[in-house]
């Protein structure tokens, strides 16, 4: 199998809402972006992955299609994912077994996602709009007819059954975690919220299901980006500073189920880390990563998620925030950009947003929250609103 890189990657802020961009302008911007990036022109992407969640909340039934048309890549080959929150993942994981195989030599991954154009006539509010929209692409069983929302979802099945069997993460730890991603985002230009709040302003926020508060949920956001991927032999042609994907793991696990042993863990985000860990030849994650980009969809998972990833034992990923270990200035940096919380997430981008994050966090590119890089590995991990979808990518870049 060939090596595969980052070549190019392409960015627009997080937003509440871009009123006056459609989906496809926004797609247009951000692979504009890539291809600049990697002084690349259209016709050398051989073919094209998106990364779209809903066509309800796009307003457009098969909007691949017409993005694809609207770009420019008519008559090459395009696919779509919707693996949710976890869509960009999926679409980089796929995009590299292409390129790896022989299929193609140069990929342009592409997510886009609009919510807060699908609009609640009811309550004359594009907020409501967008998690009615949320709502009816959910899992009918449990989430539809049983929870108000994915944050309570997410927060019953996993940290509270969490804390009642560890201990940990506490309420004040998960709020050090919001309170340091908050920060890290006031410098970033990509990010959507620029507050500064203590751990007690966030623990006084609104409940939205005990114990997660307001200030410990992800936003709500329209955005897009991309990332273009090459053969070894074509980055090497591209660019002097490729950044490698040294390792790949997803998996689908129906954390929904709420089986006993199930509760409190996110067992996919395991499965898929060890996968990327033994790609990527990692052994000792805490000692060989110097940045992670995670899904905080609720403030809780990102301590959680600490030891899904091996960073530590079951039960220990509060102290990892007690310490500073997680901070900007700590020895291993998790969300600089500032998290879902606060740089900004809606399903099917935020995890590329993630990747160029890391991507240009390797190339030392990354102003205003620029980390050390000593070790030359970053790792990004995601997963979808209910966990069930989970997955890990490794990038690496040449030592």
């Amino acid at each position: 199998m060939r090596r595969v890189a980052a070549v190019g990657v392409g960015q627009m802020p997080f937003r509440s809402h871009w009123a006056e961009k459609s989906y496809l302008a926004m797609g247009m911007e951000v692979t504009k972006k890539a291809l600049d990036d990697a002084h690349l022109t259209r016709d050398e992407i051989d073919a094209v992955i998106y990364s779209i969640y809903c066509e309800m909340m796009e307003r457009q039934y098969r909007p691949a299609q017409f993005i694809h048309d609207y770009i420019g890549m008519s008559g090459k080959p395009g696919i779509r994912h919707d693996a949710a929150a976890a869509g960009g993942h999926y679409t980089i994981n796929e995009a590299v077994v292409m390129i790896a195989s022989g299929m193609f030599d140069v990929m342009l991954v592409l997510g886009v996602q609009k919510g807060q154009d699908f609009y609640s006539f009811e309550t004359k509010s594009r907020g409501d709009g967008f998690l009615k929209g949320m709502y009816i692409s959910s899992e009918g069983t449990w989430v539809q007819p049983v929870f108000p929302s994915l944050a309570a979802l997410l927060t019953l099945m996993t940290w509270v059954p969490h804390l009642e069997k560890y201990g940990d993460p506490t309420p004040l730890q998960v709020a050090k975690g919001s309170a340091k991603n908050h920060r890290n985002a006031i410098p970033n230009p990509y990010a959507q919220l620029k507050i500064d709040v203590s751990p007690e302003d966030v623990m006084n926020s609104r409940i939205i299901g005990w114990p997660t508060t307001m200030y410990e949920c992800c936003l709500m956001s329209d955005c897009a980006a991309a990332v273009i991927l090459a053969s070894e032999e074509r980055a090497k042609q591209i660019t002097d500073k490729p950044i490698w994907v040294s390792g790949c793991g997803v998996s689908n696990y129906p954390s929904n189920r709420l089986a006993i042993d199930d509760l409190g863990r996110m067992k996919g985000v395991n499965m898929a880390a060890k996968a990327a860990y033994k790609m990527a030849g990692i052994t000792k994650p805490m000692e060989q990563l110097d940045v992670i980009e995670m899904n905080d969809i609720i403030s809780a998972s990102e301590p959680m998620c600490y030891e899904e990833l091996e960073l530590c034992k079951l039960g220990e990923g509060g102290s990892l925030l007690d310490a500073g270990i997680t901070e900007k200035t700590g020895s291993l940096p998790v969300n600089p950009s500032g998290g879902r919380v606060a740089c900004g997430h809606v399903a099917s981008v935020s995890d590329l947003m993630s990747s160029c994050s890391v991507i240009l966090q390797l190339r030392e590119e990354a102003p205003g929250i620029q980390v050390p890089i000593k070790k030359g590995r970053g790792l990004v991990e995601g997963i979808d609103g209910i966990a069930a979808l989970s997955a890990v990518t490794v990038f690496e870049r040449d030592r």
